[in-house]
C-alpha cells in the first residue's frame, strides 16, 4: 500500500477523476405514427425481454401509440404526451433514439412491445478504446432535457441507456473542487450528506445549484424493467428515485464503463433483481469495468438481490466511492470476482447485509484500502458509520478487508479470514467501532456467524 498524505489519498488511485462530456446529441425527424387511445391496466411483473412477450402498460396510461417502423418509433418519442404508452411490433428498430420529453409520475410515459415477437433498440455506435477513462455518453437510448418519468420494458437494447441530468457537468465540478482540497465539510453540508435524511436530500440538488451559480435540473422516475441489455450498459448522473428491476445486463465492451453507474448525485434509486455478467476488462483503472458502481455523492440507493459474475482483471462487483453514503447493498450475490463489494472514498452510513460472495480473487469486502497508512481514519476519506453484517465471503486472499473505519458495526459475517490496516487496531475501539457486537479489534482468523444472528 503507498505512503501518501490524507489529501492526496483523497484523489488518487480508488477515485474516479473524470471529466464529462457535453452532450452534442442530435434527434432525427420522422413520419406520423398510427395512434389508437385506451386506458388500460396497472402494470404487473416484468416478462423477459427476450419472449417478446406484452406487458402490462404502467398505471396511468391514458393513450397507446403502436408502431412498425424506426420512423414511426421516433415520431411517438418525440411527440409522447404523459399518459402515452408506445407499443413495438416485432423487430429492430436503429437508433440512437433522443429522449426529450417528460411524462409525470401518475402519468409516465412507457416504450414496451406489442406482443407479437421480441423487440431490439439498437444503433451504430463508435466504440471507445480500452484505455477511455470516463464515460461512454454515446448510446443507443439517450435522455436529454431533463427528461422524467419513463418506462422502458421487456426490450433489448443494444447499446445501452444514458439518463443524465440537465448541468451536470457544472454540478461534478463544483464537487470535485471539494474532493481535490479535503474539503469535506463543504460535501457535507449538502442536505441529506452530511446526516441520514431522505426528506432532505430532495433538495440537494437546488443547493447546488444556487452554490455552483449553475442552472441544474435533475431526471426523476425514470424505469428500466425486464430488459435485455448489451454493448454498453445503463450510465445514470444527477437522476433521482428510479427503477432498475429483472434486467439482464452483459457482455459489455471495455472502454464504457460499468453494467450500471450512478454519479453526481443520483439518488433513491430501487435497483432490484437484475443479472450482469461479462464486462471487459479496461486497460486503465477498475472503476471502468465494475458491476454496479454509486459514485459522486449518490445516495439513498437500494441495491437489493442483484446478481454479478465473470468480471476479469480488476473487476469489482459493487462499488461505492467519493462521497457515496447512506445505500443499502443486501441480499447480493458475486461470483468469479476480483473484489466482491468495495467501499472506497468516504462512504458514510453505507449498509453491507446478507450478502455473498464466491470465488473472489482479491478480497470479498475491502473497505477504503488506500487509507491504511492513516494513523486514524479521515473524515474526507475514510468509511464512517457503516453497517457490516451477516455476509458469506469465499475465495483467494482475506474475506474482509479494512484500511481505515470509524464508527462502524462489524458482526456476524463468515470469512476464511481478515486483513486489517496497520494502524487499524490502535484506533479501532477508540474510534467508536465494534466486532461481534462488543468494542474489541476484529479476529484476523476465520470468523462464523453467531447462531440466531443473522
Amino acid at each position: 500500500m503507498p505512503k501518501t498524505s490524507v489529501k492526496t489519498a483523497a484523489v488518487l488511485a480508488c477515485t474516479t477523476t473524470l471529466a464529462l462530456a457535453a452532450t452534442t446529441l442530435t434527434s432525427t425527424p420522422a413520419t406520423a405514427a398510427s395512434v389508437g387511445s385506451t386506458t388500460l391496466a396497472d402494470a404487473s411483473a416484468a416478462t423477459p425481454a427476450s419472449t417478446g412477450v406484452r406487458p402490462a402498460v404502467p398505471s396511468g396510461t391514458t393513450r397507446t401509440v403502436t408502431v412498425s417502423t424506426t420512423a414511426q418509433l421516433k415520431s411517438a418519442i418525440s411527440g409522447a404526451t404523459p399518459g402515452t404508452a408506445i407499443l413495438l411490433h416485432k423487430g429492430s428498430y436503429a437508433g440512437p433514439f433522443d429522449i426529450l420529453k417528460s411524462g409525470t409520475a401518475t402519468n409516465p410515459i412507457s416504450v414496451q412491445p406489442y406482443g407479437d415477437g421480441a423487440v431490439t433498440l439498437t444503433a451504430s455506435l463508435k466504440m471507445p478504446s480500452c484505455g477511455t477513462t470516463g464515460p461512454d455518453i454515446n448510446r443507443t437510448v439517450r435522455f436529454r432535457q431533463a427528461a422524467s418519468y419513463w418506462t422502458f420494458q421487456n426490450l433489448n437494447i443494444s447499446g445501452g441507456v444514458y439518463i443524465p441530468g440537465a448541468g451536470v457537468q457544472n454540478a461534478y465540478k463544483w464537487m470535485q473542487t471539494s474532493i481535490k482540497n479535503s474539503d469535506w465539510r463543504t460535501l457535507r453540508a449538502v442536505p441529506g450528506r452530511g446526516t441520514n435524511d431522505k426528506v432532505a436530500a430532495r433538495n440537494a440538488i437546488s443547493y447546488v445549484a444556487a452554490k455552483s451559480g449553475a442552472t441544474l435540473k435533475p431526471i426523476d422516475g425514470v424505469q428500466l424493467i425486464g430488459n435485455k441489455i448489451t454493448r454498453k450498459g445503463v450510465h445514470i448522473t444527477m437522476s433521482r428515485y428510479g427503477v432498475i428491476k429483472n434486467n439482464t445486463i452483459t457482455d459489455i465492451a471495455c472502454g464504457t464503463g460499468p453494467g450500471i453507474w450512478f454519479g453526481t448525485y443520483s439518488d433513491g434509486w430501487s435497483v432490484t433483481g437484475n443479472t450482469l455478467a461479462r464486462i471487459a476488462a479496461s486497460s486503465v483503472k477498475h472503476y471502468m469495468q465494475e458491476g454496479i458502481r454509486v459514485d459522486n455523492g449518490s445516495n439513498y440507493n437500494v441495491i437489493d438481490r442483484n446478481r454479478i459474475s465473470d468480471l476479469p482483471g480488476d473487476g469489482r462487483a459493487f462499488t461505492t466511492d467519493q462521497t457515496a453514503s447512506y445505500n443499502r447493498f443486501t441480499n447480493n450475490t458475486a461470483s468469479n470476482v476480483a473484489i466482491g463489494f468495495n467501499d472506497q472514498m468516504a462512504g458514510w452510513g453505507n449498509l453491507w447485509d446478507h450478502n455473498t460472495v464466491t470465488g473472489y480473487r482479491s478480497a470479498g469486502i475491502a473497505f477504503r484500502m488506500m487509507d491504511a497508512p492513516l494513523k486514524t481514519p479521515s473524515m474526507a476519506t475514510s468509511t464512517n458509520d457503516s453497517t457490516v453484517t451477516c455476509n458469506t465471503l469465499s475465495g483467494t486472499g482475506a474475506g474482509l478487508q479494512i484500511g481505515a473505519m470509524m464508527k462502524s458495526r462489524v458482526a456476524d459475517n463468515k470469512v476464511s479470514s481478515t486483513k486489517l490496516g496497520p494502524n487499524v487496531p490502535s484506533y479501532w475501539v477508540a474510534q467508536g467501532n465494534t466486532f461481534n457486537s462488543k468494542a474489541v479489534v476484529p479476529s484476523t482468523g476465520t470468523s462464523t456467524m453467531r447462531a440466531g444472528a443473522c
